[in-house]
């Protein structure tokens, strides 16, 4: 599957995995939240950023969980690094600066070799998350280490697949670099990563961005793609309500 995004709904598509023999839900600490799942090197993830930020305040002004998961864009790449490519980056990077204002360079398609494997970038943010293992309230320093890495690609035109690349990122946010660096290398984290990708494949997740809220152990998308604030807001007191109606049912 080749990189593939909608202009019109706002979605990059997921490509398909291999399945694996095991997958670990995250645990959580409160009845409902609201789940956003994303991939840091997804253009309209990046132009969704400000969204992503007001779900987060519009959750916790609800009273529920809000939880970042990573999403598996492009595991791997492969897609040869050609002329064609980057002439369908250009033009999907230019409407969606245009559509969201969020700013964009495009010094990243001057390398003659680049491999668009969105892995790396998503286990860097698994390990910070891991790293911050019950010390980061509702994920809000994860979801500045996320942003941290869109900015430095989109904007900077660094590569994310390189190590280094998360050596300011990791210095900025008061992450030990080199605890970074030795879970980033291990093959556990590589592991845990993949499974999440496999986790919101199972929750039906086709593109990103994406929203869903949890109930319980019940996980329910709530849509795909450039998504306004209205409809998360809709959904949130949707489920609210249920689960009111609920207790009062027992």
């Amino acid at each position: 599957m080749t990189l593939s995004c909608d202009v019109e709904t706002g979605t990059c598509s997921v490509s398909d995995l291999a399945p694996k023999k095991s997958m670990q839900e995250r645990e959580y600490k409160h009845d409902m939240s609201l789940i956003y799942i994303g991939d840091p090197m997804c253009s309209w993830c990046w132009g969704s950023s400000s969204i992503v930020k007001d779900a987060r305040e519009l959750a916790l002004d609800k009273g529920i969980q809000f939880s970042v998961i990573v999403g598996g864009l492009r595991p791997g790449g492969g897609d040869e690094w050609n002329d064609s490519i980057k002439r369908f980056l250009r033009k999907e990077w230019s409407n969606i600066q245009q559509a969201t204002k969020q700013p964009f360079s495009f010094k990243i398609l001057d390398r003659e070799e680049f491999n668009y494997d969105t892995e790396p970038s998503c286990r860097a943010v698994y390990v910070a998350r891991d790293l911050w293992l019950g010390e980061d309230d509702n994920d809000r320093k994860l979801l500045e280490f996320f942003s941290a890495i869109q900015y430095k690609f989109y904007v900077g035109g660094e590569d994310p697949t390189s190590l280094n690349f998360y050596q300011s990122i990791c210095e900025e946010h008061g992450v030990d670099f080199a605890q970074f660096s030795q879970k980033f290398e291990s093959e556990e984290m590589k592991d845990k990563t993949y499974e999440e990708f496999q986790l919101n494949r199972g929750w039906n997740i086709k593109g990103f961005p994406s929203f869903a809220l949890r109930i319980g152990n019940q996980v329910t998308p709530i849509g795909s793609g450039y998504m306004q604030i209205e409809t998360i807001n809709k959904a949130i007191e949707t489920a609210i309500t249920q689960v009111e109606q609920n207790k009062l049912g027992q």
